[in-house]
């Protein structure tokens, strides 16, 4: 029987772990509102997972800052080169099965490709998974399945026949090229059916509802809008993602809680809140080092690639991680295998406030001793770094208004459809604004460039890029030059 003295120490020690456990998560829901206050992201959707629990949830900020409309558990963020892992369980699931082999040549999957250098360079399934597939990456399949969503399964193979091996051989090298391929072995049934198996093969077994590659299935009033940060406040941006051009590298929209029962699955080899729910060795496969890599990501020193995995070093700790970005959004979703903990971390900008937050969370987890100073100083960091950043960005916007004078055309000289086999068809029109370029789902606002070059300056993959527009001796438009390409005039 227990003595009253030890059973004494027995409470003590209970109530001391009790307020312990209370007080990381009290920390962490102070910290990211500390994050969502000094305007380092709009909106946050925060799990924590513990073995095979979800242990923590919450959300910060806001969805949409123009209508105040804040971040809950069922807010959905697009989670961008995320989703690599989750295509690669899919693979290494049916690969267990014998329904793939991986060191197969994907000409077996893929016939069209027989002929091509595709397969005289023997690029087999496992070279797509590892990054190591060995060709060079030309951008037409990445640009029409990232951005333009304008693409059949029958273009994108045609397209791929013409891909060249790159000159550093089957060495690692990140790209989305082989991720897209994965697709279209996934998806044998049509342009958008690797979704299906993805689901049925991943999110369907793990309960993961709140996962979809069917953004027009998600409900509108709950999902996070995209943001940047280089105003203050924070400023929406226009939403550049549609079914069409959700893809196999890139494609969910999730909910921090349902991405956090993946984490979960990884950690504890297929088992979610007691339960197997996938089986244990494919998953171990996709953690295992498949290529190397020596590059630092931000605090993150990645040594390795698994299968969707990066393979980092984080203070003395095997960290396996998939991050993602795109315009408007950052996604973090990391694990420490021997630790048996992971974070995930969704935001409706692309700011790396996701990976302070993500670190701070780890540092509370390890009862770090440093974590009250450490956090405080690195808080300070990142708040100088966002104010160089505004900083740099208004000037930038000055340097751009400055640069832009009367063009030599009225702006309907500019407007109409133009072609490249390669990339598909812009169209220049006139709105209410000024002259806009499309292609597919991508759009953006044209903003003269260089008047005198007949320059515009427009963000369809995200970022900004130059088109020069090209006229012949009569003052005709006949081209646009664009992503180091000719687009010529249709109409």
């Amino acid at each position: 029987m227990m003595s009253v003295r030890t059973f004494s120490f027995f409470l003590i020690y209970m109530l001391a772990a009790y307020t312990q456990a209370a007080d990381w998560r009290k920390n962490i829901t102070d910290f990211g509102g500390r994050l969502a206050a000094q305007g380092a992201v709009p909106g946050m959707g925060v799990a924590v997972i513990r073995d095979d629990q979800i242990v923590y949830q919450h959300g910060f900020g806001f969805a949409d800052v123009m209508s105040g409309r804040t971040v809950d558990s069922d807010t959905y963020f697009y989670i961008a080169s995320s989703t690599k892992a989750l295509t690669a369980t899919a693979v290494a699931l049916k690969a267990a099965r014998h329904e793939l082999v991986l060191n197969a040549p994907i000409t077996d999957y893929l016939p069209e490709l027989r002929g091509t250098a595709w397969d005289s360079q023997r690029v087999t399934l496992d070279d797509l998974l590892a990054m190591r597939h060995g060709m060079k990456d030309r951008w037409p399949v990445v640009f029409r399945t990232a951005y333009s969503g304008d693409f059949t399964r029958k273009k994108l193979l045609e397209l791929l026949k013409d891909y060249q091996p790159a000159e550093h051989g089957k060495a690692f090298e990140y790209n989305n090229l082989g991720y897209n391929i994965l697709g279209l072995v996934l998806g044998q049934k049509g342009k958008n059916s690797w979704k299906q198996t993805v689901a049925s093969e991943v999110l369907i077994p793990l309960h993961m509802t709140q996962t979809t590659a069917e953004f027009s299935k998600i409900p509108q009033q709950k999902i996070a809008l995209p943001h940047t940060i280089a105003t203050k406040p924070a400023s929406r941006i226009p939403l550049l993602k549609a079914d069409a051009n959700l893809h196999a590298a890139g494609g969910h929209f999730s909910t921090a809680s349902s991405l956090a029962r993946f984490v979960a699955a990884h950690i504890s080899g297929g088992v979610v809140e007691g339960k197997r729910l996938l089986p244990e060795g494919p998953l171990r496969q996709t953690q295992m080092q498949h290529s190397r890599q020596d590059r630092q990501f931000g605090d993150y020193h990645r040594t390795g690639w698994g299968y969707g995995w990066d393979i980092a070093d984080y203070d003395g700790d095997q960290l396996l991680q998939r991050f993602g970005s795109f315009a408007g959004y950052r996604s973090h979703m990391s694990f420490i295998p021997e630790r048996a903990i992971g974070v995930v971390v969704l935001a409706n900008a692309n700011t790396p406030a996701v990976d302070l937050m993500a670190n701070y969370i780890y540092t509370q987890l390890l009862n770090r001793n440093e974590t009250g100073e450490r956090s405080a100083v690195e808080l300070k960091k990142f708040g100088d770094r966002l104010t160089a950043y505004r900083e740099h960005y208004q000037a930038d916007l000055q340097k751009r208004k400055r640069r832009a004078s009367a063009l030599a055309h009225p702006l309907e000289a500019y407007t109409g459809t133009f072609h490249n086999t390669e990339l598909g068809t812009i169209e220049w029109r006139l709105h209410e604004n000024g002259l806009e370029a499309r292609m597919g789902i991508a759009h953006s606002p044209a903003e003269t460039y260089d008047a005198a070059d007949n320059a515009f300056r427009i963000e369809i993959t995200g970022r900004g890029s130059v088109a020069k527009f090209l006229f012949d001796n009569s003052g005709n438009v006949t081209g646009v030059r664009f992503l180091d390409r000719v687009f010529t005039k249709q109409s």
